[in-house]
């Protein structure tokens, strides 16, 4: 069977140009992840969650289709042109491609009045309590800290742990605001590479610290508002939230 896929970013499309085999790592209901040999990772799957640099999308009914004959683990040819497995092609070639853009620095003050409105206090009760989250990133922009994320990195469930989208967001804001010590972002750079946390997350790391972000994120600076706040909260279960929460805190560390 053939199927489409409407759009493509531009990192998973140099990917796909310099690998020419790629795994299934991981399925879920709106899409799957495949990777390389580096653990370098593209998803595949519906806008529900909206659009990545690293991503490929596909309609409802496509996905639906896949998943009956994806396994994790399953093999597949790959290059710019299309996705082989063995019972099916996903064509890329009349995908449109997604350019990343930068993140806008132009609109933190309205990003930190439109998030200041959301209730967060349901994290005091827990690992993520708004006194633990304070001081690491106080600490982040203090270079003689010991490494401040590595409470943060890995801590929580599932293919994003919870403290794994708030780094997300402290490195979302950091690309508004810098603030970090080039010490400890060095530091979270390698770190992460020390299977301390899930692959997924791995690359989501890596991405942001060279300030490249999922569209619900860059929305947010670009369009500052409930829209685009809400959006992002319907991201999984809990890593929409867990990334604005990361955000919110990050804005208010003054």
């Amino acid at each position: 069977m053939i199927y489409e896929a409407s759009a493509i970013g531009e990192i998973a499309l140099s990917l796909l140009k310099n690998n020419q085999r790629m795994r299934v790592h991981s399925i879920f209901t709106n899409g799957f992840n495949i990777v390389n040999d580096n653990n370098d990772l593209i998803f595949i799957g519906t806008d529900k969650n909206g659009y990545f640099p690293f991503g490929i999308t596909i309609n409802k009914y496509t996905m639906y289709h896949i998943r009956e004959s994806l396994q994790t683990g399953d093999l597949l040819k790959t290059d710019t042109g299309a996705i082989n497995h063995h019972d099916f092609m996903l064509n890329l070639k009349h995908a449109e491609t997604f350019i990343y853009n930068k993140v806008s620095t132009q609109n933190t003050a309205a990003v930190k009045h439109a998030v200041k409105h959301y209730d967060f206090s349901g994290y005091n009760s827990g690992d993520f309590s708004s006194d633990i989250l304070s001081r690491i990133i106080t600490d982040l922009g203090n270079s003689e800290a010991a490494f401040p994320l590595g409470y943060l990195v890995g801590r929580g469930q599932g293919l994003t742990p919870s403290g794994d989208d708030m780094i997300t967001g402290i490195l979302y804001v950091h690309c508004l605001e810098p603030f970090i010590a080039g010490k400890h972002l060095e530091t979270l750079s390698s770190y992460i590479r020390e299977n301390v946390t899930t692959i997924v997350s791995e690359s989501f790391i890596r991405l942001a610290l060279d300030g490249i972000f999922s569209r619900r994120i860059t929305d947010i600076g670009d369009s500052p508002g409930t829209d685009s706040m809400d959006a992002l909260l319907e991201l999984g279960s809990s890593s929409g939230r867990d990334t604005l929460y990361g955000i919110y805190m990050t804005l208010n560390r003054r």
